[in-house]
């Protein structure tokens, strides 16, 4: 025996992978409302406009209704 145990197994072999997202992959890059996530990871998951965490849609990739350019300076 290779010393995996069964999750360690199909975490190798399903299609699914897991792996952590950050603000820099969503629309939320450059949002005014985003929260720092680059000490604490689970803020990716939060934003001054939720309540609790963000819609599934945007965590996944997609659009934001709540998404407001942060201006540069």
């Amino acid at each position: 025996m290779n010393g995996m145990n069964g999750l360690d197994r199909k975490c190798q072999r399903d299609k699914l992978r897991f792996v952590r997202i950050s603000n820099q992959d969503l629309v939320c890059r450059d949002c005014l409302y985003r929260y720092d996530d680059s000490v604490i990871w689970g803020n990716t998951s939060k934003c001054e406009m939720y309540e609790t965490v963000k819609p599934s849609i945007v965590i996944d990739g997609g659009k934001c209704e709540l998404y407001d350019k942060e201006e540069s300076l």
